[in-house]
């Protein structure tokens, strides 16, 4: 896969990912305004972000910026540390969402 294909592909997760992300932190929202939701940061230390936020957004954000710094110089060296957070997020949205159902919410 060249890095045209690998490129094209995150651009596409990204817009993916993005109405993910926008749909959390509504729920989030909605359950800090409950008194629910009390935490401080969506991800622990050690987990690869920089960021520590209590929406999704700013890790989408980080992982975005990421990106452009991949897309500006495509590196294979780049590509673990981008995969690995984005995969990380997704499954973290997706696990959010499923337990969010469960819930009734």
């Amino acid at each position: 896969m060249s890095y045209n294909q690998v490129i094209a592909q995150f651009k596409a997760t990204f817009q993916q990912a993005y109405r993910q992300v926008v749909d959390a932190d509504a729920m989030l929202e909605q359950l800090r305004q409950e008194g629910h939701g009390k935490f401080e940061s969506v991800f622990p230390e050690g987990q690869g972000f920089t960021t520590r936020a209590n929406r999704f957004m700013p890790y989408l954000e980080e992982v975005v910026g990421e990106f452009d710094q991949f897309e500006a110089a495509p590196s294979a060296e780049k590509l673990p540390s981008l995969v690995q957070k984005l995969e990380l997020l997704l499954s973290t949205l997706t696990q959010f969402r499923e337990s969010m159902k469960a819930a009734g919410k």
